[in-house]
């Protein structure tokens, strides 16, 4: 468990009584807005965006990486330049 996580269950854990349904509430806000600005993104229109202009380079190179299912992407070769 991260350290964040822990000290907002600390902090919840000394709240008064009569503030704990303030705090869910707001907290269940927090949840519906990040979810909201997801699928605003997911059903946004990008058809008609310009292309990046990545300059004369073209786009950085990549490294090769495979997907471990349970762990998911690993650089290939490991994380030497």
């Amino acid at each position: 468990m991260s350290i964040q996580r822990k000290e907002l269950y600390r902090l919840i854990d000394v709240l008064p009584e009569k503030e704990i349904p303030v705090a869910k509430r707001f907290l269940e806000f927090i949840i519906n807005e990040a979810h909201f600005e997801d699928i605003k993104w997911l059903n946004a229109d990008l058809a008609d965006w310009p292309v990046y202009d990545w300059g004369a380079e073209g786009p950085p190179k990549g490294k090769p990486v495979r997907y471990i299912k349970g762990k998911g992407l690993e650089i290939i070769g490991g994380r030497e330049p």
